[in-house]
């Protein structure tokens, strides 16, 4: 009988313990979303594609691939245009004009997205 109990024991612990290290770990993730007012560039995808935004927000793209990115304006003026933001690079621009900015990677043209100001 000892040995059951001690068997029941350590298999209630054992569950205790896997449930802890789910609760701690569940929010952890590499593709996460970004806060409010910032883009992720992962994936070979801007996240989120639609950003709304109000006039005087500053917008934050952080390049989360292993590769370099763009956010280039597809107006073709120089309104957004970022250059190369490698990885872990930041690009930010301050939007003062309300309007949809619609932005493509020069790069890699498949990856589009927009920022929508009010």
């Amino acid at each position: 009988m000892k040995i059951i109990k001690k068997h029941v024991e350590n298999k209630g612990l054992l569950m205790v313990a896997f449930a802890t290290l789910f609760i701690l770990f569940a929010g952890c993730s590499s593709n996460s979303a970004p806060p409010s007012n910032e883009v992720f560039i992962q994936n070979m995808a801007f996240s989120p594609a639609t950003l709304t935004v109000t006039v005087g927000t500053t917008v934050k793209w952080t390049n989360k691939d292993g590769i370099a990115h763009t956010v280039t304006s597809d107006t073709g003026s120089t309104t957004l245009n970022s250059g190369n933001i490698n990885s872990n690079g930041v690009f930010s621009f301050m939007f003062m004009t309300a309007g949809t900015y619609n932005y493509h990677c020069t790069i890699h043209p498949s990856m589009v997205a927009k920022v929508v100001v009010n």
